[in-house]
């Protein structure tokens, strides 16, 4: 699978890194923020406060585009309903694995299929899983936030999944 790498200059950093564990993923990445994405199988689109302030209506739609966000910044409503990675521990093999796996996953053109309600959304924390959605109460991994507490009583530094809606949590040492 050929890839190129969208991003923007600030966001230089998470984009090698991604790059590097996309390739171990098995995809062939084109890690430039301005190269040009033909002959591609997918675009990976890195969103952020920095992506959102220099978004254009120059977007290509013809092509698959997988959008990354690694930030709490809400795409845009071209963006929204497609499916999409959080990477709320940063960039993982895990989240590059999922990225390559949406990817590669085929979906309907043309408008034969009506829009899902609710994006597919993949939140990688991590050591901690990787959420689609709380398995409690089934809402949007969008509603599972990273926290890192102190347990005082038995001295141990926590790594917490917790879910915004029910209060469901799941947690690691750190």
């Amino acid at each position: 699978m050929r890839t190129h790498l969208s991003y923007q200059p600030k966001d230089e950093r998470q984009a090698a890194s991604l790059a590097s564990a996309l390739t171990r993923a098995g995809a062939d990445v084109v890690p430039d923020a301005h190269a040009d994405a033909a002959g591609t199988d997918a675009v990976v689109l890195l969103w952020s406060y920095a992506a959102k302030a220099a978004w254009g209506a120059a977007q290509a739609e013809s092509e698959r585009v997988i959008p990354v966000r690694l930030d709490n910044c809400p795409l845009p409503p071209p963006l929204n309903q497609l499916p999409q990675v959080r990477l709320a521990a940063g960039v993982t093999d895990a989240a590059a694995a999922a990225i390559v796996r949406l990817a590669l996953t085929d979906t309907p053109s043309g408008g034969q299929h009506p829009e899902p309600e609710h994006p597919l959304v993949i939140s990688d924390f991590g050591s901690l899983g990787q959420y689609e959605t709380c398995p409690r109460c089934g809402v949007s991994s969008d509603r599972l936030r990273r926290y890192v507490t102190v347990d005082h009583h038995n001295d141990r530094a926590l790594r917490l999944v917790i879910c915004g809606a029910c209060g469901w949590q799941e947690y690691g040492d750190l």
